[in-house]
């Protein structure tokens, strides 16, 4: 085995090992949330959580995503520094002036959406913590600083379940109070990481990477809404048109699902994407994913349905175990999984195959959007997982036939 490959998969095993570890952690805070806080409050606790990936979007920009490209790319100390430094100016600009703006908001709209001013400016605050949080890991993974990154994982996570159990031991549980424990995380671990890459950071603000950094960022934050708006949009309309309780049960039964598939799809791609980024014969890689698809399928689904059964007893009985719903999360999960491999066997291709991919996601959160919109109020919560679904296959059906390389 050469050099390469060997420190390649020395820093997978950093990063696998550090995100198994902290998924204990966030596993368990996240079945005493549920389980303490009951359907009613944890739906207050999501909702936080599902704004604020909406609104962090326009202050981040997709500059972290440029930042690790153009890092990574080559391993000069000058070079990072200018990189980083010319990021977090751009980063700070967008988010204060977003922040204003949100600030500002009328209360009609937020009426529209049934979500409280109190509710929203926590969402705020918690969108701030989590772009500094994104940037501040982003840069530790640009720099190729993998044990370091590998011990973030653990580090936040610990920490939150941490601050959540001296909460619990103080006070009675509450949505702000859980909430509070997530913001005590972001805060410390970002401390640390802050402290360790300050090195990178000076102030110097570079026109012509600011232009270069743009660029990339414009087309990468396409991408990024188009995922944020399709795997939140469901928890927004069930909070319009059912109630807070119906969402807290929403989100236990993702959490169950389409989390767990998400972490162990992540551990994958780490490897996947960077061995598909150097094939030349993308028909090789689609014949594998054909050979893999019925498998994925036939074990996927009746795996997933255990492993909800299970977390979801874990939640407790305020959390009603319903066969139909998990079977439909269960689709909903896999079917994620699939996207997400034919998705990243095209960004390895390059621009064209973003492109792509980038088509076949708006039509995803378009298919999705009408669909939710319509089976949420006559079918209640199973509605949202059946309109993400077709919306799914839909979105991969477009892009293994309309897709270029």
């Amino acid at each position: 085995m050469s050099d390469e490959a060997t420190h390649f998969l020395k820093n997978l095993s950093y990063v696998g090992f550090g995100t198994l570890i902290g998924m204990v952690f966030l596993f368990t805070f996240n079945v005493l949330v549920g389980r303490l806080l009951g359907p009613l409050e944890y739906g207050k606790f999501s909702l936080i959580q599902s704004i604020s990936m909406f609104l962090y979007i326009p202050m981040l920009m997709g500059y972290h995503n440029a930042m690790v490209k153009y890092n990574a790319e080559v391993e000069n100390y000058d070079r990072q520094k200018t990189v980083i430094s010319t990021t977090y100016i751009l980063v700070i600009i967008f988010t204060i002036v977003f922040v204003f703006i949100y600030l500002i908001t009328p209360q009609k709209v937020l009426e529209y959406f049934s979500v409280p001013s109190e509710m929203f400016h926590l969402s705020i605050v918690f969108a701030v913590l989590y772009v500094i949080y994104t940037l501040l890991i982003s840069t530790l993974n640009g720099l190729h600083k993998m044990k370091i990154f590998a011990m973030v994982a653990p580090i936040h996570s610990s920490i939150l379940l941490f601050t959540l159990l001296c909460v619990v031991y103080t006070n009675a549980l509450t949505y702000k109070s859980a909430i509070f424990s997530m913001f005590v995380a972001y805060l410390i671990t970002s401390s640390f990481m802050l402290i360790y890459i300050s090195r990178y950071l000076v102030p110097i603000f570079d026109t012509s990477w600011a232009n270069t950094l743009t660029k990339f960022a414009i087309y990468s934050i396409i991408g990024s809404l188009i995922f944020i708006l399709y795997t939140n949009i469901n928890q927004i309309f069930i909070n319009m048109y059912m109630n807070t309780e119906a969402l807290g049960i929403y989100n236990a039964y993702s959490f169950a699902s389409i989390n767990t598939a998400a972490i162990f799809f992540n551990i994958f791609n780490s490897v996947f994407f960077p061995t598909a980024s150097k094939c030349n014969d993308m028909t090789i890689i689609l014949k594998r994913i054909n050979k893999i698809t019925p498998y994925l399928i036939g074990f996927g689904i009746p795996i997933m349905v255990f492993i909800q059964f299970v977390i979801l007893n874990i939640y407790g009985s305020s959390y009603t175990i319903d066969i139909l719903l998990m079977i439909s999360f269960a689709i909903f999960s896999i079917l994620i999984v699939y996207y997400g491999i034919y998705n990243w066997t095209f960004c390895s291709r390059g621009i064209n195959g973003v492109k792509s991919v980038n088509k076949s996601s708006i039509l995803i959160a378009i298919i999705n959007i009408i669909l939710a919109m319509y089976l949420i109020p006559r079918m209640g919560i199973i509605g949202a997982p059946i309109s993400t679904a077709i919306a799914l296959i839909i979105g991969i059906y477009f892009l293994l036939n309309k897709g270029k390389f």
